[in-house]
């Protein structure tokens, strides 16, 4: 019986029952120099290597402490403004900023490819901004 009362067989017993004769006589009918490959394998390392030439360095982040000037492009989930500085750098801005909004933040905590910043101000309004009732 193929299954019995402990479930599937294993893939050993796979392995031993089917695939192994199977692979022995296809080494056995092929030429010794068919078995020989033309180089050294790539290994991990190498090929992650070679992927990290090919991509551009990562952009410049700003240091904590300094206050930028960022356009926020939009908002992600839960609230938090993205924007982007000349350089190129990400900014994760504080709430209450809204999409096109031009404002003057202050770099309060540096990770490893982005910025978290607080506004400190609205440089000039987007344009979903409205003014709040409570301030005419």
């Amino acid at each position: 019986a193929l299954y019995s009362w402990l479930g599937p067989p294993s893939v050993n017993w796979f392995m031993k029952r089917f695939a192994r004769p199977v692979l022995l006589l296809l080494a056995a009918a092929l030429p010794l120099a068919a078995w020989h490959h033309a180089g050294p394998r790539s290994t991990r390392s190498s090929r992650a290597a070679a992927l990290r030439q090919q991509l551009p360095a990562a952009p410049p982040l700003p240091e904590e402490g300094h206050e930028i000037e960022v356009r926020c492009e939009r908002v992600a989930y839960g609230g938090l403004g993205i924007a982007r500085t000349d350089a190129g750098a990400t900014v994760m801005l504080s709430d209450h900023t809204v999409p096109g909004e031009l404002v003057l933040v202050l770099v309060t905590r540096r990770r490893r490819r982005h910025v978290e910043a607080r506004t400190t101000a609205v440089l000039e309004p987007g344009p979903a901004s409205v003014a709040p009732p409570w301030s005419e």
